[in-house]
């Protein structure tokens, strides 16, 4: 995943021409639900993200409702 160098736009921060901005790796890729072998989602992964929205899904309704 790319992120900000921010010891080189800390370092370069105050120049005339503006920081020098510059993306690296931090080698971290992204994640997603866990697959099988064949690339099916487990039903654990599965279940784990319905719980996942449906606590979203609650605090949203609460802040609509009760706020």
């Amino acid at each position: 995943m790319l992120t900000l160098d921010t010891a080189t736009f800390a370092a370069t921060k105050d120049n005339p021409g503006g920081p020098v901005m510059l993306l690296v790796d931090d080698g971290v890729e992204p994640h997603g639900p866990v697959t099988d072998a064949d690339g099916n989602v487990s039903k654990a992964s599965a279940a784990a993200y319905l719980v996942a929205y449906a606590i979203l899904a609650g605090f949203v309704g609460y802040l609509i409702f009760a706020l």
